[in-house]
């Protein structure tokens, strides 16, 4: 029985840290902890080598008993290191991602197991006097070593992976502020040309509150030849954004494919000088634009999130009749809102 309980839990950790790896998940926090890494990898990845290298170590702990020490350590470690890895969810990325409990809840439960079955041996062993009290202590100084090592390696080695330190500062409005507002459109959808005379309108209103994202979702895909214009503008004319916004819009009821030349001659009556940015800082734009996307399940565009990153609420507008500077505003007060 304790046999398959052990397969067990190895095959749902294993089956967890596939699902993750293979973003199954799409809550906010399940993207937000792909974003961390343990000594430069991927949490996900390293589940996919624990759990499999633990049961051919608990496999080869039945025939040859020094394997089943080196079972208890891998186990003890892990459940250390997913201490570390559950206080990051808890107070820096300030939400819950349920496939990285489960990985977690899989280790808590093998930890459980094995660690019954030691104190039940090590009882036995005491009350028929085979061990001593210092034994037992010493047994026990070792496991928590084991534990705080564990613990130590996953706190100070996990960080944010480069690409999202380095991340492109596409950011407007006021960065310090809990309330963000996302504005998520494609170049050639007609309804979002609609939206931004009102999007033009609230921008500087709800800038002052909250952090203002644009965002692409190339629901056509030759949106994407303007995007890195439009990340550029982001990063280096923030003054100038809407203004330059409007000047590519021009541009794209005109072509599908701008070149360099066009975007600085609809841009130059504004004396604004075109800067391009380096391939990997688009890049990192673009994954940044599809993981937003696929945080808040956004299909069609316009779309308008406001979001709240404390109280977790968030509301949202589909289609220019919805976006509009007024249902904007009324709900950054409604998100805002402390209850």
């Amino acid at each position: 029985m304790k046999s398959f309980l052990i397969r067990g839990a190895l095959l749902i950790g294993l089956g967890l840290a596939l699902a993750s790896e293979l973003d199954f998940c799409t809550w906010s926090a399940c993207t937000e902890a792909h974003k961390y890494v343990l000594l430069g990898v991927p949490f996900a990845l390293i589940g996919i080598a624990f759990f499999p290298g633990a049961w051919i170590v608990y496999e080869l702990s039945r025939v040859y008993k020094i394997f089943s020490g080196f079972f208890l350590f891998m186990v003890l470690g892990a459940s250390g290191a997913e201490v570390a890895f559950i206080l990051i969810q808890k107070y820096e990325i300030q939400q819950w991602c349920p496939l990285c409990l489960g990985v977690a809840a899989s280790v808590y439960f093998l930890a459980f197991i094995v660690s019954l079955e030691r104190i039940k041996d090590m009882i036995g062993k005491f009350k028929e006097r085979k061990v001593n009290l210092m034994t037992i202590v010493r047994r026990t100084m070792i496991v928590l070593l084991v534990f705080a090592v564990g613990f130590g390696v996953a706190y100070k080695g996990a960080t944010k992976s480069e690409a999202e330190e380095t991340l492109p500062n596409i950011f407007m409005g006021n960065k310090n502020s809990s309330l963000e507002v996302y504005i998520i459109t494609d170049w050639f959808c007609p309804s979002c040309r609609k939206a931004e005379p009102e999007i033009e309108k609230a921008v500087p209103v709800i800038g002052k509150k909250a952090r203002i994202i644009f965002v692409d979702l190339p629901v056509h895909p030759e949106s994407l030849n303007f995007t890195p214009y439009n990340l550029s503008f982001l990063v280096h004319e923030k003054g100038k954004y809407l203004e330059l916004r409007k000047a590519l819009h021009s541009l794209a009821a005109k072509t599908k494919e701008p070149t360099q030349e066009e975007v600085q001659k609809v841009i130059g009556p504004l004396q604004v000088t075109y800067k391009p940015l380096a391939f990997l800082a688009v890049s990192r734009g673009m994954k940044f634009y599809g993981e937003t996307a696929k945080t808040f399940n956004v299909k069609s565009t316009p779309t308008v999130i406001i979001n709240d990153t404390k109280s977790k609420k968030s509301v949202r507008f589909v289609g220019a009749k919805d976006i509009n500077e007024a249902n904007i505003v009324k709900a950054l007060d409604q998100v805002g809102r402390r209850d």
